[in-house]
C-alpha cells in the first residue's frame, strides 16, 4: 500500500472515530468540533473518616490540580490560538461550559491538546 493512500485512510478513520466517539465543543466562531474532553477532578470524591466521602476540591490545593484539556485533530483546530474561547457542550456536572485556551500542545501525530482554563471573562454590564 502506498504511503499516501495509507495516510488518507488513516485520516478518514481518525475523522470518523472522533466524530462518533468525541465530546462536542463549540468554537468562538460557531464551528462545532469533536474531541476528547478531560477534566481530571470533575465529580471526584475521596473517602472520608466518619463523615463519609468528601468532595476532592475541598481536600486539595487548587494550584496543584491538573488542568482540563480538550484533545482534537489538528486539522479541526486550524486558526485556534491562546486566548480563544470554546464551550464544551456537556452538562455542567461533567465539566461542560465555557473555557479559554491557555496553551496548545500538538503531539506530532495529528492531534493537539488544548489546555484550558476557566473563562473568567465577565459578561454582565458594568456601569
Amino acid at each position: 500500500m502506498a504511503a499516501g493512500r495509507f495516510r488518507d485512510l488513516a485520516a478518514r478513520m481518525d475523522a470518523l472515530l472522533v466524530a462518533r466517539l468525541g465530546d462536542p465543543a463549540i468554537l468562538a466562531d460557531g464551528r462545532l468540533v469533536s474531541g476528547a474532553f478531560a477534566s481530571p477532578f470533575v465529580g471526584a470524591e475521596i473517602g472520608g473518616g466518619q463523615g463519609g466521602a468528601v468532595r476532592l476540591g475541598a481536600a486539595i490545593n487548587a494550584d496543584e490540580v491538573l488542568e482540563p484539556t480538550f484533545t482534537a485533530r489538528v486539522v479541526d483546530m486550524i486558526g485556534i490560538k491562546k486566548g480563544d474561547l470554546l464551550t464544551i457542550d456537556l452538562p455542567l456536572e461533567l465539566g461542560g461550559g465555557p473555557y479559554k485556551v491557555s496553551r496548545l500542545k500538538p503531539d506530532g501525530a495529528g492531534m493537539v491538546d488544548l489546555v484550558l482554563s476557566a473563562n473568567d471573562e465577565r459578561t454582565d454590564d458594568i456601569t
